[in-house]
């Protein structure tokens, strides 16, 4: 088993998983868009699970493995602390996250101004949810036991409930590992109860909330990243590995279509064993520069993407869908295209651009 900070993803492991954080982000945007407009049935519910329910779910057995690679990488840095890792992790978020709640900000604006009825979101387009959504505190089980004060996504921007589970459970594990465990002097009441309202999210979303236990499937890929470290894969062949991914692919999918639920435990169960398998044949794989460009292009937007689409493909439904005379196949086609052309335009300036910049900043500030 490697030490900790040892362990180092290959070229090969990398590049494949920018590519399945890229086609998943894909996958939701065409899932939501056969929802919106109608088409292509056959692969959505009731015949299948959502897909963009399905990619949901492998960003969170990503999240949880990547997270975990940071951490590991880091940790073995004697002045790396959760500060440096809520720095990391806020300049990631948020440099992408507050220009598309901007975004839909205006575009939700233009849409009730061009047709306030054809607007579905006015119970989520105001003040106390646009500012709950920059504190994360969208669907925050508090609030839900509050009648009338509920915060959700802001406005047609449905994706946003996913981010703040995320940024949770980000927030506890950094601050359990970074800070309660690393320093033996913080086991005070203080802590303790910082610790218990980091948790709230977290432990709610274990077996239960949006998802079905969103963190039980983010600590799956958690612990891929600490099974795939002792390299237990290295003596098999690549083609008994290719069987595997095979065999437990056509189960999952079997189990998915059985079950018809994209957040089934076992079926992320089965994703995860698929994943860290596809992660070790990868290791020692050859991709080209050509290819790794074109990877890592896509993957470079895809969290913008993953942000912004839905409320572009609520706008060409809301206008322009076929009570309207428009083509359902064109429509689908456009707000596709134009989902991605847009989020490369921001992504380009925020996740590429800016991120670095604000990361530097906020550790020259606060070293």
């Amino acid at each position: 088993m490697n030490k900790v900070g040892d362990y180092k993803l290959s070229h090969g492991s990398s590049v494949i998983l920018d590519l399945i954080r890229g086609l998943s982000a894909q996958l939701v945007v065409i899932g939501h868009g056969l929802s919106f407009f109608g088409i292509f049935t056959f692969l959505h519910e009731p015949n299948f699970p959502w897909m963009q329910n399905i990619a949901v779910l492998i960003f969170f057995l990503l999240s949880g493995f990547l997270i975990s690679y940071s951490i590991s990488r880091k940790i073995s840095k004697q002045n790396y602390s959760f500060r440096h890792y809520f720095i990391d992790r806020f300049s990631r978020i948020y440099t992408a996250f507050i220009p598309a709640l901007v975004f839909v900000l205006l575009l939700d604006s233009v849409s009730k101004q061009m047709d306030s009825g054809a607007y579905d979101y006015d119970s989520a387009f105001n003040l106390p949810s646009f500012l709950g959504n920059i504190l994360m505190l969208q669907d925050y089980p508090i609030f839900k036991m509050l009648k009338g004060t509920i915060v959700t996504s802001f406005g047609s921007a449905r994706t946003f409930w996913t981010l703040a589970i995320e940024w949770w459970i980000y927030l506890f594990v950094g601050y359990f590992v970074l800070y309660f465990l690393k320093d033996k002097n913080s086991k005070n009441l203080w802590n303790w109860l910082w610790l218990g309202f980091l948790s709230v999210v977290p432990m709610i979303n274990l077996i239960i909330g949006r998802g079905n236990g969103l963190t039980t499937y983010w600590l799956m890929g958690a612990t891929i990243y600490f099974i795939d470290r002792q390299n237990l894969l290295e003596e098999m062949s690549r083609w008994m590995k290719w069987l595997i991914v095979a065999v437990l692919g056509s189960v999952a999918m079997l189990r998915a279509y059985v079950g018809m639920d994209a957040y089934d435990a076992v079926f992320a169960f089965l994703l995860s064993i698929i994943l860290w398998v596809v992660i070790d044949l990868y290791r020692t794989a050859t991709i080209g520069d050509k290819q790794t460009k074109i990877i890592r292009f896509l993957a470079s937007y895809s969290y913008t993407l993953y942000l912004i689409h839905y409320s572009i493909l609520a706008f060409v439904e809301a206008h322009y869908a076929d009570e309207h005379g428009g083509d359902p196949y064109l429509l689908f086609g456009a707000s596709f295209l134009i989902s991605n052309l847009v989020s490369m335009l921001i992504g380009y300036y925020t996740e590429v651009k800016l991120t670095p910049i604000i990361k530097l900043k906020l550790y020259k500030a606060y070293s």
